[in-house]
């Protein structure tokens, strides 16, 4: 007795077909990861802080330094407006980031020499998730062809 098992999987491997396509060129995908990304960064602003919490307040001085220059008191990080302003996206086959080309950028994400760390390049966990919806959705959609 012989069996013969015969089994169709060309749609299984169309789909991994249409997977390996987009690999290419996952431009639509990081498209929307890059304005994700940085509508976290100026959700960072708003909040005036980051996912591991509230930015250092300003100092008395400070906070008078900025009133004698004649730039607003607050809030935090946004003297003239130019860091949040300068937040910008990019995005390319294979790859999206968010960032500014400001010098003291750095300084002020990280901190140093007594400027505390106010981290306004942060991911927030809403925004996370949002990245991975559409990474599901981009996955989804390619599998089913569309």
């Amino acid at each position: 007795m012989r069996l013969r098992i015969s089994i169709d999987d060309e749609d299984a491997r169309a789909a991994l077909r249409r997977l390996l396509a987009l690999g290419a060129d996952l431009s639509p995908l990081t498209r929307r990861v890059a304005a994700t990304l940085e509508d976290s960064v100026a959700e960072s602003f708003a909040r005036q802080a980051s996912p591991a919490g509230a930015w250092a307040p300003l100092k008395p001085a400070t906070i008078a330094d900025r009133i004698r220059r004649g730039y607003r008191a607050g809030p935090i990080l946004e003297r003239s407006g130019d860091l949040a302003g300068s937040v910008h996206s990019t995005h390319g086959p294979d790859s999206a980031a968010a960032g500014t080309n400001r010098r003291y950028a750095a300084t002020q994400n990280y901190g140093r020499d007594g400027i505390p760390a106010r981290p306004f390049l942060a991911l927030w966990p809403e925004h996370e998730r949002e990245i991975a919806n559409d990474v599901r959705e981009f996955v989804r959609r390619a599998w089913r062809g569309h």
